[in-house]
């Protein structure tokens, strides 16, 4: 699904509505939620790469710095992408804390919301002039008569997996047990929602859907890229159960329970220091639901607020060890020590918004 956005133009077609939305004086804003929307089925990395030459025009017609711009692009699609199934990160996350896939959706986006808008104001305070790659522009100047799909076809493929499963969820808890509640529980199972998805964007290469290229070379660069993210969610299935039969989380469980320290900041602290030791914010979220969830039961953490701690603590100070981070800094034209100030503080600043908030509904009992 995310290749088919990437390939077709959707990608770039959601931005520019976003621009239309928000208008030219609030293009920051339309970055961050055109990147945040598509951060949700293709990975941030990927999404810095298809729409760092549109960004560079919109830097320059607005006279601001792409240490702000550049920043925002990478910045909203790294959040959903800790937070929001259907992302491999959260999709694991959920998997591995046995969070129902519809309330991890909800909750991720209740708490991406406010870490975005808090990465937004953080970026608008990054004044240091840095000029845009003269390649991005003329590479944007170049794609400007480009035909791009319709909005609702653009929306459909990333909007429709996620209402299937909402739906889904809501229905099992206000009409149990009916034909309903039945038949949304298989359209809405992630599976089922997902091929949704999937089959939906088809509509996005018009006659081309049938071809080789469609139906078998992009498939494949979809599960090539697919392919890490499930060899490490197996992997941490195994780590989950061996720390479980080795009686290393009951211990940790006990030492936590024994003090004073809040239980919740456990799996954030775990997130964060597999984070930054490993740079991927992906292997944060896993690794770190992986070897919390055997500790629940006695930290006294419901699944979702551990869905959640595991994702704003793996957003924490992205650095030089991270893809994503130089992916955004070269092509923004920054060198190290902007970058570090930027997209490591800007993920900073994300993190701790979204940890404070989930710290806020646990203390609240609202989940």
């Amino acid at each position: 699904m995310g290749t088919v956005l990437e390939k077709t133009g959707a990608a770039v077609r959601i931005t520019k509505w976003a621009i239309d939305l928000f208008g030219d004086k609030n293009i920051i804003w339309a970055i961050a939620l055109s990147s945040a929307i598509l951060g949700i089925p293709i990975f941030a990395d990927t999404v810095v790469i298809l729409l760092i030459p549109i960004v560079s025009l919109l830097a320059v017609k607005s006279k601001k710095s792409m240490m702000s711009f550049g920043t925002v692009l990478y910045s909203g699609a790294l959040i959903t992408a800790s937070l929001v199934p259907p992302t491999p990160g959260p999709v694991s996350a959920a998997a591995l804390l046995n969070v129902p896939l519809g309330q991890a959706i909800l909750w991720g986006i209740i708490v991406a919301i406010p870490s975005v808008i808090a990465a937004v104001f953080y970026c608008k305070t990054l004044k240091t002039l840095v000029a845009p790659k003269e390649e991005f522009l003329k590479a944007a100047a170049e794609s400007e008569g480009q035909e791009l799909p319709s909005l609702s076809k653009s929306m459909l493929p990333i909007v429709l997996p996620l209402v299937l499963i909402l739906l889904n969820t809501v229905a099992s808890v206000l009409i149990p047990e009916t034909p309903v509640a039945n038949f949304l529980a298989f359209i809405g199972s992630p599976l089922a929602a997902l091929f949704s998805g999937c089959i939906s964007s088809l509509l996005l290469c018009g006659k081309e859907w049938k071809t080789k290229k469609v139906l078998n070379d992009w498939v494949n660069e979809g599960i090539t890229a697919a392919a890490m993210p499930i060899i490490v969610t197996g992997m941490g299935g195994a780590l989950a159960v061996f720390v479980k039969n080795a009686g290393v989380a009951d211990k940790i469980a006990e030492i936590v329970m024994q003090s004073s320290f809040p239980a919740i900041l456990i799996p954030i602290i775990i997130a964060a220091l597999i984070h930054v030791v490993t740079g991927s914010n992906s292997l944060g979220v896993m690794t770190a639901a992986a070897l919390v969830e055997p500790m629940l039961a006695t930290l006294g953490i419901s699944p979702v607020a551990a869905f959640l701690a595991c994702g704003t603590g793996a957003l924490m100070f992205k650095h030089a060890n991270s893809s994503g981070f130089w992916v955004t800094v070269s092509m923004s034209n920054m060198d190290v020590n902007q970058g570090i100030r930027a997209v490591g503080g800007a993920s900073t600043v994300a993190g701790f918004t979204g940890a404070v908030i989930t710290c806020i509904l646990v203390a609240l009992h609202v989940i």
